[in-house]
């Protein structure tokens, strides 16, 4: 749902750049694209209630995402008296809000069945298993299953679900699934590789100490000329903690793995949820392409922290 809102967001910003900003309506209406965010938002809600299974939640996903693009693009229009599609802060209001979801999501969906107890297992394994009595599982999907039951109690209900996971048909996963799990896989050889490490660290060293330099030389000349002096000094005091966070991780490194990873994941989720907000806020769109880095970068450590965590270099 956050990649597509993301996606329709700047998707809308160039085509809307690029077409001049046309407006649909006639002299007395303007229908901005904050409606059809609405509608997108409604049909959304109206598949999840009415259909059911995997299918329906990955559409209901994909529309609601484009509505809530439509929607919070256009939040510069709501927050002014004037009906200021291009207010200032609205760019950083509509990244902080996708950069939340993603947060959300991701604390939501850590270790659930670990913290889980039998009957939330359970239930969350019949759920896997109700899917796939209308369209198939997959084998990845049956041995979620199958890991689920596992560490649920012998009783009659357990058997059941289990004899239902039995019973359902197999299905070959799509492009989409086969394509992220291409993406997994490429993902951890990159991570495994001797060096990769080392070259993760290095690549994020260089680049904060050298982003920390030029914000805090921007902060205290006042060059180049700022748009927000406010959101400059905001991010060279967020960037100068990052990169003093990565150092230290750096130096960490060869005695506590652990503790470096965690330094490192402090330092990007600080660059993510605060440097990045006023970043949005002083170069508006154009901060999108600081982004790519920082998520590869926090994904690698999230993955490598989960296969070799708090392990030390020779050990």
């Amino acid at each position: 749902m956050a990649f597509a809102g993301i996606a329709t967001v700047l998707t809308t910003r160039v085509y809307l750049a690029a077409t001049g900003y046309p407006q649909v309506g006639n002299g007395t209406l303007h229908i901005g694209h904050v409606v059809w965010g609405g509608l997108l938002m409604i049909v959304a809600l109206t598949v999840a209630l009415v259909w059911f299974g995997g299918a329906a939640r990955t559409a209901t996903a994909l529309l609601g995402g484009v509505g809530i693009g439509l929607f919070v693009d256009e939040v510069g229009k709501y927050l002014t008296r004037t009906g200021d599609y291009f207010f200032r802060p609205a760019a950083a209001i509509i990244y902080l809000i996708f950069a939340l979801l993603f947060v959300a999501a991701s604390m939501l969906g850590r270790d659930r069945a670990a913290q889980a107890n039998a009957d939330v297992r359970l239930a969350m394994a019949l759920r896997i298993v109700a899917d796939g009595m209308t369209g198939g599982l997959t084998v990845r999907e049956r041995e979620r299953a199958a890991q689920l039951l596992e560490h649920c109690p012998e009783t009659d209900r357990r058997d059941a679900v289990l004899r239902l996971l039995q019973d359902a048909p197999d299905r070959e996963p799509g492009r989409l699934a086969r394509l992220g799990e291409s993406v997994r896989r490429r993902a951890t050889r990159l991570a495994q590789l001797p060096y990769a490490e080392a070259v993760m660290l290095s690549l994020l060293a260089v680049s904060h100490v050298i982003v920390a330099i030029v914000f805090v030389t921007q902060a205290v000349t006042g060059e180049p000329h700022s748009t927000d002096a406010g959101a400059i000094t905001v991010g060279a005091v967020t960037r100068s903690l990052s990169a003093l966070l990565i150092l230290a991780a750096v130096a960490a490194v060869r005695f506590h793995r652990g503790a470096a990873y965690q330094l490192c994941r402090g330092a990007i989720l600080a660059d993510l949820l605060i440097a990045e907000v006023f970043n949005f806020n002083d170069s508006q769109f154009a901060a999108v392409g600081e982004l790519p880095f920082l998520l590869v970068a926090l994904a690698f450590f999230e993955r490598t922290k989960r296969a070799d965590s708090f392990v030390r270099v020779g050990a």
